[in-house]
Protein backbone atom coordinates (compact mmCIF):
# COMPACT_ATOMS: atom_id res chain seq x y z
CA UNK A 1 0.00 0.00 0.00
CA UNK A 2 1.23 3.49 -0.89
CA UNK A 3 0.11 6.87 0.40
CA UNK A 4 0.93 10.36 -0.81
CA UNK A 5 1.72 13.11 1.69
CA UNK A 6 1.19 16.36 -0.20
CA UNK A 7 2.85 19.65 0.70
CA UNK A 8 3.73 22.93 -0.89
CA UNK A 9 7.49 23.12 -1.41
CA UNK A 10 8.23 25.68 1.34
CA UNK A 11 6.08 23.88 3.91
CA UNK A 12 7.74 20.55 3.05
CA UNK A 13 11.12 22.04 3.94
CA UNK A 14 9.82 23.24 7.31
CA UNK A 15 8.17 19.91 8.09
CA UNK A 16 10.87 17.39 7.11
CA UNK A 17 10.85 15.78 10.55
CA UNK A 18 7.03 15.53 10.55
CA UNK A 19 7.11 13.75 7.17
CA UNK A 20 9.81 11.33 8.39
CA UNK A 21 7.80 10.57 11.51
CA UNK A 22 4.83 9.59 9.34
CA UNK A 23 7.02 7.44 7.09
CA UNK A 24 8.40 5.57 10.10
CA UNK A 25 4.99 5.08 11.72
CA UNK A 26 3.42 3.81 8.48
CA UNK A 27 6.37 1.48 7.85
CA UNK A 28 5.25 -0.52 10.90
CA UNK A 29 2.10 -1.35 8.88
CA UNK A 30 4.02 -2.10 5.68
CA UNK A 31 2.82 1.14 4.08
CA UNK A 32 5.08 3.30 1.92
CA UNK A 33 4.63 7.09 2.18
CA UNK A 34 5.80 9.30 -0.67
CA UNK A 35 6.25 13.05 -0.27
CA UNK A 36 4.59 14.79 -3.23
CA UNK A 37 4.92 18.54 -3.81
CA UNK A 38 2.10 20.58 -5.29
CA UNK A 39 4.28 21.83 -8.12
CA UNK A 40 4.61 18.20 -9.25
CA UNK A 41 0.82 17.93 -9.37
CA UNK A 42 0.14 21.21 -11.16
CA UNK A 43 1.96 20.97 -14.49
CA UNK A 44 1.32 23.09 -17.58
CA UNK A 45 -2.15 24.15 -16.38
CA UNK A 46 -3.30 20.59 -15.76
CA UNK A 47 -3.17 18.21 -12.82
CA UNK A 48 -1.14 15.01 -12.70
CA UNK A 49 -2.54 13.15 -9.74
CA UNK A 50 -0.99 9.69 -9.72
CA UNK A 51 -2.83 6.72 -8.18
CA UNK A 52 -1.92 6.20 -4.51
CA UNK A 53 -4.09 4.13 -2.18
CA UNK A 54 -4.74 7.21 -0.03
CA UNK A 55 -3.71 10.85 0.35
CA UNK A 56 -2.70 13.00 3.32
CA UNK A 57 -3.20 16.52 2.02
CA UNK A 58 -1.11 19.05 3.97
CA UNK A 59 -1.06 21.60 1.16
CA UNK A 60 -4.20 23.50 2.24
CA UNK A 61 -5.40 23.18 -1.37
CA UNK A 62 -8.91 21.73 -1.34
CA UNK A 63 -9.01 21.35 -5.14
CA UNK A 64 -6.32 18.67 -4.95
CA UNK A 65 -8.39 16.79 -2.37
CA UNK A 66 -11.52 17.14 -4.48
CA UNK A 67 -9.82 15.70 -7.57
CA UNK A 68 -8.61 12.66 -5.65
CA UNK A 69 -12.05 12.18 -4.09
CA UNK A 70 -13.57 12.19 -7.59
CA UNK A 71 -11.54 9.11 -8.50
CA UNK A 72 -12.46 7.29 -5.30
CA UNK A 73 -9.27 7.81 -3.30
CA UNK A 74 -9.56 8.43 0.46
CA UNK A 75 -8.19 11.82 1.46
CA UNK A 76 -7.26 12.96 4.97
CA UNK A 77 -8.79 15.62 5.59
CA UNK A 78 -11.76 15.80 3.25
CA UNK A 79 -11.91 18.54 0.63
CA UNK A 80 -14.75 20.20 2.56
CA UNK A 81 -12.66 20.51 5.73
CA UNK A 82 -9.76 21.92 3.72
CA UNK A 83 -12.00 24.34 1.82
CA UNK A 84 -13.69 25.80 4.90
CA UNK A 85 -10.83 25.66 7.42
CA UNK A 86 -8.36 27.45 5.14
CA UNK A 87 -10.61 30.45 4.55
CA UNK A 88 -11.30 32.28 7.81
CA UNK A 89 -14.22 34.18 6.29
CA UNK A 90 -15.92 30.95 5.19
CA UNK A 91 -15.23 29.41 8.60
CA UNK A 92 -17.00 32.22 10.46
CA UNK A 93 -19.92 32.14 8.02
CA UNK A 94 -20.17 28.37 8.44
CA UNK A 95 -20.21 28.56 12.26
CA UNK A 96 -22.37 31.67 12.62
CA UNK A 97 -24.96 31.07 15.34
CA UNK A 98 -23.44 27.72 16.31
CA UNK A 99 -20.50 28.64 18.56
CA UNK A 100 -19.52 32.04 20.01
CA UNK A 101 -16.87 34.15 18.30
CA UNK A 102 -15.96 37.83 18.36
CA UNK A 103 -17.95 40.18 16.06
CA UNK A 104 -16.44 39.76 12.60
CA UNK A 105 -16.74 41.50 9.24
CA UNK A 106 -16.19 39.54 6.03
CA UNK A 107 -16.88 40.90 2.56
CA UNK A 108 -18.89 43.81 4.06
CA UNK A 109 -21.07 41.29 5.94
CA UNK A 110 -21.21 41.46 9.74
CA UNK A 111 -21.08 37.98 11.29
CA UNK A 112 -22.37 37.90 14.86
CA UNK A 113 -22.27 34.82 17.07
CA UNK A 114 -22.65 34.81 20.80
CA UNK A 115 -20.19 37.49 21.95
CA UNK A 116 -21.83 40.91 22.28
CA UNK A 117 -19.28 43.74 22.19
CA UNK A 118 -20.15 47.45 21.70
CA UNK A 119 -23.54 46.52 20.25
CA UNK A 120 -21.63 44.20 17.89
CA UNK A 121 -20.00 47.09 16.02
CA UNK A 122 -16.29 46.72 15.33
CA UNK A 123 -14.21 49.52 16.81
CA UNK A 124 -10.52 50.17 17.48
CA UNK A 125 -8.56 48.22 18.38
CA UNK A 126 -9.50 45.32 16.16
CA UNK A 127 -7.65 42.53 14.38
CA UNK A 128 -7.35 42.22 10.61
CA UNK A 129 -6.57 38.74 9.33
CA UNK A 130 -5.79 37.38 5.89
CA UNK A 131 -8.37 34.69 5.13
CA UNK A 132 -5.69 32.21 4.09
CA UNK A 133 -2.99 33.04 6.66
CA UNK A 134 -1.82 30.39 9.11
CA UNK A 135 0.61 30.01 12.00
CA UNK A 136 -0.01 33.59 13.13
CA UNK A 137 1.09 35.05 9.78
CA UNK A 138 -0.76 37.98 8.24
CA UNK A 139 -2.58 38.88 11.47
CA UNK A 140 -2.45 42.59 12.37
CA UNK A 141 -3.58 44.74 15.27
CA UNK A 142 -5.41 47.77 13.89
CA UNK A 143 -5.58 51.04 15.84
CA UNK A 144 -6.15 53.51 12.98
CA UNK A 145 -7.03 53.88 9.29
CA UNK A 146 -3.30 54.03 8.53
CA UNK A 147 -2.77 50.67 10.25
CA UNK A 148 -5.52 49.16 8.15
CA UNK A 149 -4.10 50.48 4.86
CA UNK A 150 -0.65 49.10 5.71
CA UNK A 151 -2.07 45.70 6.70
CA UNK A 152 -4.16 45.35 3.55
CA UNK A 153 -1.10 46.15 1.40
CA UNK A 154 0.90 43.49 3.23
CA UNK A 155 -1.65 40.76 2.53
CA UNK A 156 -1.71 41.89 -1.13
CA UNK A 157 -4.70 40.48 -3.02
CA UNK A 158 -5.96 38.05 -0.41
CA UNK A 159 -9.39 38.42 1.16
CA UNK A 160 -9.47 39.35 4.83
CA UNK A 161 -11.67 39.54 7.90
CA UNK A 162 -11.91 42.29 10.51
CA UNK A 163 -12.56 41.07 14.03
CA UNK A 164 -13.15 42.86 17.30
CA UNK A 165 -10.33 42.29 19.80
CA UNK A 166 -10.98 39.96 22.68
CA UNK A 167 -10.17 41.18 26.18
CA UNK A 168 -7.63 38.47 27.06
CA UNK A 169 -4.91 39.18 24.51
CA UNK A 170 -1.89 36.87 24.17
CA UNK A 171 -3.80 33.79 25.32
CA UNK A 172 -5.45 30.97 23.40
CA UNK A 173 -6.08 27.23 23.50
CA UNK A 174 -5.37 24.76 20.71
CA UNK A 175 -7.44 21.57 20.76
CA UNK A 176 -6.02 18.62 18.82
CA UNK A 177 -8.62 16.41 17.12
CA UNK A 178 -8.33 12.90 15.66
CA UNK A 179 -11.47 11.31 14.21
CA UNK A 180 -13.65 14.02 15.78
CA UNK A 181 -12.31 13.18 19.25
CA UNK A 182 -10.21 15.42 21.50
CA UNK A 183 -6.66 14.10 21.90
CA UNK A 184 -5.24 17.00 23.94
CA UNK A 185 -5.55 20.73 24.49
CA UNK A 186 -2.67 23.16 24.88
CA UNK A 187 -2.78 26.63 26.43
CA UNK A 188 -0.56 29.15 24.64
CA UNK A 189 0.34 32.46 26.24
CA UNK A 190 2.58 35.39 25.35
CA UNK A 191 3.58 38.44 27.37
CA UNK A 192 5.21 40.08 24.34
CA UNK A 193 2.52 39.88 21.66
CA UNK A 194 -1.22 39.60 21.19
CA UNK A 195 -0.32 36.48 19.13
CA UNK A 196 0.50 33.46 21.31
CA UNK A 197 1.63 30.97 18.64
CA UNK A 198 4.35 28.54 19.77
CA UNK A 199 6.24 29.17 16.52
CA UNK A 200 6.33 32.87 17.45
CA UNK A 201 7.74 32.27 20.93
CA UNK A 202 4.58 31.69 22.97
CA UNK A 203 4.65 29.68 26.23
CA UNK A 204 2.74 26.40 26.26
CA UNK A 205 1.20 24.02 28.80
CA UNK A 206 -1.40 21.25 28.76
CA UNK A 207 -4.94 22.48 29.35
CA UNK A 208 -8.11 20.79 30.62
CA UNK A 209 -11.17 21.80 28.61
CA UNK A 210 -14.25 22.59 30.66
CA UNK A 211 -17.68 21.22 29.81
CA UNK A 212 -18.71 24.28 27.79
CA UNK A 213 -15.51 24.24 25.73
CA UNK A 214 -15.96 20.55 25.00
CA UNK A 215 -19.51 21.25 23.80
CA UNK A 216 -18.15 23.86 21.39
CA UNK A 217 -15.68 21.31 20.03
CA UNK A 218 -18.45 18.71 19.65
CA UNK A 219 -20.66 21.21 17.82
CA UNK A 220 -17.90 22.06 15.36
CA UNK A 221 -16.87 18.47 14.65
CA UNK A 222 -20.50 17.39 14.19
CA UNK A 223 -20.94 20.11 11.58
CA UNK A 224 -17.56 19.52 9.95
CA UNK A 225 -16.20 16.00 10.61
CA UNK A 226 -12.40 16.01 10.81
CA UNK A 227 -9.81 13.25 10.49
CA UNK A 228 -7.11 15.29 12.21
CA UNK A 229 -7.03 19.01 12.75
CA UNK A 230 -6.87 21.62 15.49
CA UNK A 231 -9.50 24.01 16.80
CA UNK A 232 -8.31 27.24 18.41
CA UNK A 233 -10.15 29.29 21.02
CA UNK A 234 -9.35 32.77 22.32
CA UNK A 235 -10.75 34.27 25.54
CA UNK A 236 -13.01 37.24 26.13
CA UNK A 237 -13.64 38.17 29.79
CA UNK A 238 -12.38 34.72 30.71
CA UNK A 239 -14.82 32.89 28.41
CA UNK A 240 -13.71 30.83 25.41
CA UNK A 241 -14.61 32.14 21.96
CA UNK A 242 -13.90 30.29 18.72
CA UNK A 243 -10.93 31.61 16.74
CA UNK A 244 -10.10 29.26 13.87
CA UNK A 245 -9.68 25.71 12.57
CA UNK A 246 -6.22 24.56 11.49
CA UNK A 247 -6.54 21.92 8.80
CA UNK A 248 -2.77 21.23 8.60
CA UNK A 249 -1.96 21.79 12.26
CA UNK A 250 1.57 21.27 13.53
CA UNK A 251 2.34 19.25 16.66
CA UNK A 252 5.76 20.49 17.78
CA UNK A 253 4.46 22.11 20.93
CA UNK A 254 2.48 19.01 21.94
CA UNK A 255 5.61 16.86 21.69
CA UNK A 256 7.57 19.47 23.65
CA UNK A 257 5.33 19.26 26.73
CA UNK A 258 3.88 15.74 26.72
CA UNK A 259 4.58 12.10 25.85
CA UNK A 260 1.56 12.01 23.54
CA UNK A 261 2.69 10.55 20.19
CA UNK A 262 0.05 12.18 18.05
CA UNK A 263 1.64 11.08 14.75
CA UNK A 264 1.42 7.44 15.84
CA UNK A 265 -2.20 8.02 16.85
CA UNK A 266 -2.98 9.64 13.49
CA UNK A 267 -1.42 6.74 11.59
CA UNK A 268 -3.33 4.13 13.64
CA UNK A 269 -6.55 6.07 12.99
CA UNK A 270 -5.87 6.24 9.24
CA UNK A 271 -5.15 2.51 9.02
CA UNK A 272 -8.47 1.75 10.73
CA UNK A 273 -10.29 4.09 8.34
CA UNK A 274 -8.61 2.53 5.30
CA UNK A 275 -9.52 -0.94 6.55
CA UNK A 276 -13.15 0.20 6.85
CA UNK A 277 -13.03 1.53 3.28
CA UNK A 278 -11.69 -1.78 1.99
CA UNK A 279 -14.42 -3.73 3.78
CA UNK A 280 -17.09 -1.36 2.43
CA UNK A 281 -15.80 -1.73 -1.15
CA UNK A 282 -15.76 -5.52 -0.90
Amino acid sequence: MTGYMIYEKNDAQKNKMYVEMHKEAFADFGVDIKLVLTDKIYKEHKMELGKPDFVINRSRDYIISKEYEKIGIRVFNSSEVTRIANNKGLTYKFLKGKVPFMPTEYEKLMLISGVNVNNNLISYPYVLKSCSGHGGSQVFMINSNDDEEIAIKKIENDKFVKQQCCTDLGKDVRVYIIGNKVVAAVLRTSEKSFKSNYSLGGNVSLYDLNETERKYVDTITQMLPMDFAAIDFIFNNGQAAFNEIEDAAGARMLYSISDIDIVKMQVEYMMKELKKSCIAKN
